[in-house]
């Protein structure tokens, strides 16, 4: 597979605090890398340094060609203040693409219908974000970095909100998009993950690369990366280990 990343030797935090630091790992197309870790271990400061929202203490980001990429912030109840539509809010993904003030085509609003249908949003089209419960509210920003059909889609705990009867769709979801694009994505319902993605990192300042969707005590103790599996019924989940990070940044 071709490399489409290179993260090397990577430092980064903030506010002169070191949160991650000498982490090094390649991307290569058609991944679905989960990120996982504790709280504070630094996943989504990972993710920011990647995508340019942070600026590393030293080490270098190296993408091997120009491409497009959709990002899936941690969502907090202020996104659901959003005062425009759903629809406008999904389309909004285009604005980086298009010169200002020019009108969505309707090429944009095709694509932006196709998603409504794939996440069942189509009931509500014309409603504001804000009148959304939450999982539909996440919906719709997936669906936002989505539709510019990104080479990279970088998901930062993209079931935070959603219910659980889409939860599983979602990762069917994501499953399928797989086949055409590169996903990065941090999670921590790991016992849920193993059975869609391909490889795993473990983020706990440090970064441990595994070859692979299996994740057992054994590797979670070698890669010193405090999370736990418990299993409840068919169900498993994981569930994190006391630890002294202060908060994920």
């Amino acid at each position: 597979m071709e490399k489409i990343l290179e993260i090397r030797n990577i430092t980064a935090g903030y506010d002169k605090e070191v949160i991650i630091k000498d982490i090094n790992l390649d991307i290569y197309e058609n991944d679905f890398l989960a990120i996982i870790g504790p709280n504070g271990g630094g996943k989504s400061t990972l993710l920011k340094v990647i995508l340019g929202l942070l600026k590393p203490y030293s080490g270098e980001i190296i993408f091997k060609k120009k491409i497009n990429i959709g990002y899936l912030p941690q969502l907090h109840s202020n996104d659901r203040q959003f005062p425009i539509s759903v629809k406008e809010t999904i389309l909004s993904g285009l604005m980086s693409r298009r010169k200002v003030l020019k009108k969505f085509s309707r090429e944009d609003h095709d694509a932006a219908d196709e998603l409504i249908h794939k996440f069942h949003l189509e009931n509500y089209t014309d409603l504001p974000v804000g009148d959304l419960s939450g999982g539909q509210v996440q919906r719709v920003f997936l669906c936002r970095a989505m539709i510019s059909r990104p080479e990279l889609l970088i998901l930062d705990e993209p079931n935070s909100f959603v219910d659980q009867g889409f939860s599983v769709d979602l990762y069917k979801i994501l499953l399928e998009m797989n086949k055409d694009i590169t996903i990065i994505m941090v999670s921590h319902d790991t016992g849920v993950i193993t059975s869609y993605i391909k490889n795993i990192a473990c983020i706990n300042r440090t970064l441990h690369y595994h070859s692979g969707s299996e994740i057992s005590e054994d590797l979670l103790d070698q890669y010193q990366c405090p999370v736990e599996l418990i299993t409840h019924g068919k169900l498993p989940h994981r569930v994190l280990k006391d630890h002294i990070h202060n908060g994920d940044k």
